[in-house]
């Protein structure tokens, strides 16, 4: 199957001009790697996003990182996307996942669980664009790979024009 996979794509650059056109959004407890893998199966020209991982769990798994964020090479394009708010542990973890092997990052600050947000990540983080931006900032200094935002239009009612040109600007 791998040769399959793979053999589909003639080089890196189509693999990389195909990636975008489709994307199989992270969902937790969905985008494992059997999913991803199986996803893969099915179309070839797909970005594969991981679940949501927090930055914690990166950087502090019993069981290390390196099971934490595995992947199949078939599932490439593939992103990782973490969540968090410390551009120091952001930016170990972009680190980690360039060194894995992943072909972007994706900061979830998006997600509007009230779980998520009692940590002061996912969509929370729309209220605060400077920590974003310095998130970003910091990951991108460090890692060759792209580095992207997964957002929402607006969180409570911060939803207008404005404040998205606003935020997009400061991030």
């Amino acid at each position: 199957i791998k040769g399959v996979l793979v053999s589909n794509y003639n080089t890196d650059k189509e693999m990389q001009a195909l990636g975008h056109k489709i994307s199989i959004a992270p969902m937790m407890d969905v985008t494992n790697v059997h999913f991803r893998f199986f996803m893969r199966l099915l179309t070839k020209h797909a970005t594969l996003y991981t679940e949501m991982i927090h930055e914690n769990a990166i950087l502090h798994s019993s069981h290390g990182y390196k099971e934490l964020l595995k992947f199949n090479p078939v599932e490439h394009p593939v992103v990782l996307q973490i969540g968090g708010n410390c551009p120091e542990s952001l930016t170990k973890c972009a680190r980690i996942a360039e060194d894995l092997g992943y072909d972007e990052l994706n900061i979830n600050i998006g997600c509007p669980s009230p779980k998520v947000q009692q940590g002061a990540f996912g969509a929370c983080l729309m209220k605060e664009p400077e920590v974003v931006g310095e998130c970003v900032a910091a990951m991108m200094k460090e890692v060759k790979i792209p580095v992207h935002i997964k957002t929402r239009l607006g969180v409570d009612d911060f939803d207008t024009y404005e404040f998205a040109h606003e935020f997009i600007k400061k991030t």
